[in-house]
């Protein structure tokens, strides 16, 4: 797999465990220093204004993706969606609610709002691998727009 130096993901998940398999899945695939996580919707939006903890970009850089869970307190994945589609700087990030939901009333609502991919967690832990590899291998290799500013 080809991996661009400049490929950031922002993991947006309020489950540990979830969050632990993601960071394990990209560390086997030698992306593990390529993902900062966030707990809920807020706190990504604070992360992409460079807000508080989140000033240093050297630390906590802008991402090229972010992968998003869909339920989640304080903001779910729809309000981050809404919001990130809402500011230039950071509409132009590919969006994927990656969530444990398969309601087609969710999946529906995700791409109205602009969501790049919707991608329903597998419940086998090979399945899952596979599928988060794929995923980074796929927009790893996308070309992205310039440098953006702070949203």
């Amino acid at each position: 797999m080809r991996i661009n130096g400049h490929f950031k993901i922002l993991l947006v998940d309020d489950s540990r465990d979830d969050t632990f398999l993601i960071r394990r899945t990209l560390e086997k695939a030698g992306m593990g220093k390529m993902c900062n996580v966030v707990v809920d919707g807020q706190e990504a939006i604070e992360y992409l204004r460079g807000e508080g903890i989140y000033a240093d970009r050297g630390t906590y850089p802008f991402p090229t993706v972010i992968l998003s869970d869909l339920k989640m307190p304080r903001m779910s994945g729809f309000e981050l969606l809404r919001w990130v589609r809402q500011h230039p700087e950071c509409a132009v990030i590919p969006t994927i609610l990656f969530t444990s939901s398969a309601i087609e009333s969710d999946v529906q609502a995700a791409y109205e709002l602009g969501a790049n991919a919707y991608m329903v967690k597998p419940t086998d832990l090979k399945e899952f691998e596979e599928l988060l590899r794929l995923t980074c291998q796929y927009w790893t290799r996308c070309e992205r727009p310039p440098a953006l500013h702070k949203c």
